[in-house]
């Protein structure tokens, strides 16, 4: 696996020249932190002559990769003028005003009313400030407080008990509703507390170590340990909707399909035969794959897997299980042969922010051509936002796309066949890659406006991969594949619960509570139904 760039400050660089120049002339020993930083630094080294030996990174991708210039994509960004109207990445619509996204809102948790009441006064009662008047109802007073505190509360319930000195029976004091609700008799640490661990490792990308030391100075310690143990046991109540869903996502209309790097620390390489030709291969890249499943009925299925393997492996999976008399499903995914199943019967649309990408990365060296394809580029996102401002249904949107769209696509198409073969463009130079890539793929890309319900991007999967990549930033790795797949079922859980705008919290807490029931039904008991079952 290709070792990343790291980024290094070049302060702490130039200091360590320096001292490894001392240390060659009086003979000294370096430090260990000096020792990681020289191995950081050859690393980076490494992965930058690896590129430019394989002849396939711009000047634009380096730059990126060194984090000399931002990531940024934006028009007005990449060609420096600011008043391009890049709607692309403005979101905006054609009459100007800023689109609202339709990101699903979970809803607010309302505030605990409490009320404070005047002990030494009522209605009726003569004014003590006048002596004349009389005291009436008026509209209370109101104070919104909210307060801070250790998101973990420990209570030691003492329930009374009473024996019976003939027959020994024990009679014991029953405990609350509130702490029955929250755990089953003998249970440490409640649903609430298991709950909570989870959405702050698998969704906000806290480590349990970093978790374990917050508590450890909020007076509240538990261990990184057991914090993972907690996590397997709501893994395990999780699992039953999880099958569920993963079975759903087979009869999906669309799907949105892509994969990211990942690492097991013991996972060993393994034989897997190739899709192609059958035979047996070796393997060893890990891949984290993330897939949406639209369902028709809309709602949308988030799922996870990490391990050997890339996505599109994982969709022929999925696609096993799809009913043969279903409609073929529409595919969104970049032009990766790995990421493309290898099924028929499947309508594959790809990414146009990855056809887009093509052109921004040679940017620095074509600025004059690329701007004339980028120009062009940004109608269909105009186009898009004018769709959903319009509030359109698919046939609406597909007519439009083909009436607006269609044609922009063209004249990209038509322009780089152009900068080809009037050789103003050579075919091999990264200029020539970036029209080729778009040629060669023309069909995928301008699927959405020749096919109903087929998306523009691939920008919500990559969205939800966030989440993973802040995982893997955060604690660099699974250690088994066992601790991977925890990872994948409550992560998927969390992302599909918040995309129908439910709160997880609430929900996980619900199903560890109703545990006996969400396992005889537990398609009854999925994030936008499982409510009307409390």
């Amino acid at each position: 696996m290709t070792t990343p760039v790291q980024e290094i400050d070049m302060a702490a660089l130039d200091a360590l020249i320096e001292r490894l120049h001392e240390a060659k002339e009086f003979n000294l020993t370096l430090s260990a932190e000096d020792i990681q930083l020289l191995l950081s630094a050859l690393a980076t080294l490494s992965t930058m002559q690896n590129h430019l030996s394989a002849n396939n990174i711009t000047l634009h991708k380096m730059r990126k990769l060194l984090g000399i210039v931002k990531a940024s994509e934006n028009l007005s960004a990449l060609l420096g003028n600011d008043k391009t109207n890049d709607s692309s990445a403005a979101g905006e619509s054609k009459n100007g005003k800023k689109k609202k996204k339709g990101k699903p809102v979970t809803p607010p948790v309302k505030p605990k009313v409490i009320h404070h009441s005047l002990d030494n006064l009522k209605k009726g009662d003569s004014c003590s400030a006048c002596d004349i008047g009389k005291l009436f109802k008026y509209e209370p007073a109101s104070l919104l407080r909210i307060t801070g505190q250790s998101p973990y509360e420990a209570a030691q319930h003492v329930m009374e008990r009473l024996r019976c000195n003939a027959c020994g029976e024990y009679f014991t004091a029953p405990l609350p509703e509130s702490v029955t609700d929250d755990g089953e008799p003998g249970q440490k640490y409640g649903f609430s507390a298991r709950s909570l661990i989870a959405i702050n490792k698998y969704y906000m990308g806290a480590p349990f170590y970093r978790q374990q030391t917050l508590q450890d100075i909020l007076g509240m310690p538990i261990a990184a340990s057991t914090q993972f143990d907690q996590c397997e046991k709501l893994a395990d109540h999780l699992h039953a909707v999880y099958r569920s869903l993963f079975a759903m996502s087979a009869s999906a209309v669309h799907y949105y399909l892509d994969d990211t790097t990942h690492r097991i620390l013991d996972q060993k390489e393994i034989l897997k035969p190739q899709r192609k030709t059958g035979k047996l291969k070796k393997r060893t890249g890990i891949y984290a794959s993330g897939l949406i499943a639209t369902l028709e009925n809309k709602h949308s299925i988030i799922l996870f897997q990490t391990n050997i393997g890339h996505a599109g492996e994982w969709i022929d999976e999925i696609l096993k299980r799809r009913d043969p008399g279903q409609a073929p499903p529409i595919l969104m995914s970049d032009a990766l042969s790995s990421n493309q199943p290898s099924q028929a019967g499947v309508i594959k649309s790809l990414c146009n922010s990855h056809g887009r990408r093509q052109f921004v990365d040679v940017l620095s060296q074509f600025p004059e051509e690329v701007a004339i394809a980028l120009n062009w580029y940004k109608m269909i996102w105009i186009n898009d936002d004018e769709v959903s401002a319009q509030q359109l249904n698919q046939t609406e949107r597909l007519a439009y796309h083909r009436e607006h769209s269609l044609p922009v696509m063209q004249k990209i198409k038509a322009w780089g066949e152009s900068q080809l073969s009037s050789e103003k463009t050579e075919e091999n130079s990264v200029l020539g890659k970036a029209i080729r890539y778009f040629l060669n793929h023309y069909d995928g890309l301008t699927r959405f406006c020749t096919v109903e319900g087929a998306k523009i991007d691939n920008n919500r999967m990559e969205a939800q991969l966030k989440v993973i990549v802040r995982g893997r930033k955060n604690s660099s790795f699974y250690k088994t594949l066992a601790g991977a797949s925890i990872s994948d079922v409550i992560t998927a859980m969390i992302a599909t619960t918040v995309s129908a705008g439910v709160n997880p919290f609430e929900y996980f807490n619900a199903l560890q509570c109703h545990q006996d029931r969400v396992l005889l039904a537990p398609a009854d008991w999925l994030p936008w139904n499982y409510q009307s079952n409390l």
